[in-house]
């Protein structure tokens, strides 16, 4: 009986202590799933945190094939004396056209963007701004720093999207820099509402490119669009105004005037350090249908207005400070009326990869000079471009493109070009060869 006793006592302490040791276990056990479950919490804010943060880009790589007096965009400059021992009087460069690092933080308000600009020619800085919209609509939104100014529709189409590998004449005559600083103030139509899909952007802007602000003068820019999608198709339209002015370092200004039937500048006097007007006004439209055949874009703008330039140059002023010269040449005193304008075809090819492309565009920087120009600036130039795209996959795009330019005619003017042979004229009785071929390898993170 007693044996009994001390084998049931022997057995409820070993029950007791298992018991013991299974709390001890499951205790540890939830302890272990709590520091885990920190540890899983900490990780899941740490990436919710790293989600605002967005970094993106491309690189363009290529090469250009350029005739005897083209512009070339990468290598150095075209000189005859430095290629003159190429037979066909062609040139030929490599280089990086862009390579574009974009970083962007995201909050529910806003946004901060930097985009830089690396290539073998330097380290440049494309975009700087801060962006802040309403919490409940976004309806409204306020944009301040260096960003794309909101004129027309090719300067904001993103060159890693754009189908030939230029923006127009036009474009890169008057927005150089195509960024500016500035501030800017979007109002979007509400989603639902009758007049959704239309758009203003609105803003002061230094007027200098990308360049530090040296003056008190700001410059407006601004776009009203329309959006229409359906559902194969959308349509837009946009009209947009430059309303500036550029700083004359001279006591005189040139403008076209005609004496009998001869048109010549006209040297007027005025004082120093006046603003001359800088306008410039713009329609543009685009049309895209999906059919059988692929994806159909059509899209066009057109500019007309007034720009202040030099004598030899038509292009806009990149900074304020301008240098008083001899007879206008180092001053925005030459007062041009001008118009331009782009049109694009682009055609998927089917179910294959390939897009076919067609631009057309065209710049006179002086439209009220008629006859026979005197000066090679003031000729009108048509660029007709044809290309083909392969999207190798969503990263990567071979462009093929070729442009030929054609320009004004004129028996007034032989110009001696850096480029030509020493003692060489330009004649632009007709057309100069300024044709580029232009084969590109894109690589977009």
């Amino acid at each position: 009986m007693k044996s009994t006793n001390f084998y049931r006592f022997l057995l409820a302490g070993l029950i007791s202590a298992s018991s013991l040791g299974a709390f001890a276990q499951v205790n540890d056990v939830k302890d272990s799933i709590q520091i885990m479950q920190k540890d899983i919490d900490a990780v899941k804010k740490s990436i919710k945190k790293l989600e605002k943060l967005k970094v993106s880009g491309y690189i363009q790589a290529q090469m250009e094939v350029a005739q005897e007096y083209a512009s070339t965009k990468v290598g150095g400059t075209t000189t005859y004396q430095a290629d003159k021992d190429l037979e066909s009087g062609d040139f030929i460069r490599f280089g990086i056209r862009r390579g574009r690092v974009k970083i962007a933080w995201e909050e529910s308000m806003g946004t901060a963007v930097f985009q830089l600009d690396i290539t073998e020619k330097g380290l440049g800085i494309k975009d700087a701004y801060l962006k802040i919209w309403d919490p409940w609509k976004k309806i409204v939104t306020l944009t301040g720093g260096i960003f794309d100014r909101p004129f027309g529709d090719e300067i904001s189409y993103s060159s890693s999207r754009r189908e030939s590998p230029e923006r127009s004449m036009v474009f890169q005559s008057l927005f150089p820099d195509e960024r500016d600083l500035g501030v800017m103030l979007t109002i979007a139509a509400p989603k639902g509402s009758v007049i959704e899909g239309l758009k203003l952007d609105a803003g002061m802007f230094s007027g200098n490119g990308i360049r530090v602000d040296d003056n008190s003068k700001m410059d407006f820019i601004g776009h009203l669009k329309y959006d229409k999608k359906w559902n194969k198709m959308s349509f837009g339209i946009g009209a947009s105004m430059y309303l500036g002015t550029t700083n004359n370092a001279d006591t005189f200004i040139y403008k076209v005037a005609k004496v009998g039937d001869i048109f010549e500048w006209k040297k007027t006097e005025v004082e120093i350090n006046q603003l001359n007007k800088r306008q410039y006004f713009g329609i543009d439209a685009q049309y895209t249908i999906e059919t059988a055949s692929g994806l159909t874009n059509i899209r066009g703008e057109f500019l007309m207005g007034n720009q202040p330039s030099k004598k030899g140059s038509f292009g806009s002023p990149r900074g304020d400070t301008y240098v008083q010269g001899a007879n206008g040449e180092s001053s925005f005193n030459y007062m041009r009326k001008f118009m331009g304008g782009h049109v694009y075809l682009v055609q998927d090819i089917y179910k294959t990869p390939l897009t076919f492309v067609f631009k057309y565009g065209y710049l006179n920087p002086n439209t009220e000079w008629k006859g026979n120009k005197v000066n090679k600036t003031d000729l009108a130039n048509h660029n007709y471009g044809f290309g083909l795209l392969w999207k190798i996959n969503s990263y990567i795009r071979l462009q093929a493109f070729y442009e030929v330019v054609v320009n004004e005619k004129t028996d007034k003017i032989a110009i001696v070009d850096s480029k030509a042979p020493k003692g060489t004229a330009l004649d632009y009785s007709k057309i100069v060869p300024a044709n580029l071929f232009t084969l590109r390898l894109q690589y977009r993170f």
